[in-house]
């Protein structure tokens, strides 16, 4: 008797990304929050939007997660941020804050 055993886990794709640049100051900055709708995401990105907001002056915060705009995708677990949808939010935002929690 053969026995094989076979794991449930994916390939491993090794790849890096520099870090965005550090910005100066937060103060007077439109922070993207990113919450990808896992238990636990929104309180997060919520806790941290608090105390960016206790320590920097006119910070502005906009949300994305769920389906918060109309006429733009749906973000979810199985529905992530691509590309066309990324250089839109860049756009929008000087810098970006993601939770991925469970």
């Amino acid at each position: 008797m053969k026995l094989q055993i076979m794991s449930p886990a994916a390939a491993r794709v090794d790849f890096k990304v520099p870090p965005a640049p550090r910005l100066e100051t937060l103060e007077g900055k439109t922070i993207g929050l990113y919450n990808n709708m896992t238990g636990g995401a929104d309180v997060a990105v919520n806790r941290v939007a608090e105390h960016i907001g206790r320590r920097f002056a006119n910070v502005k915060f906009e949300r994305y997660g769920g389906n918060l705009r109309p006429g733009r995708p749906a973000l979810s677990r199985g529905n992530h941020i691509d590309e066309e949808e990324a250089i839109r939010i860049a756009g929008e935002v000087d810098a970006m804050i993601g939770a991925t929690a469970h």
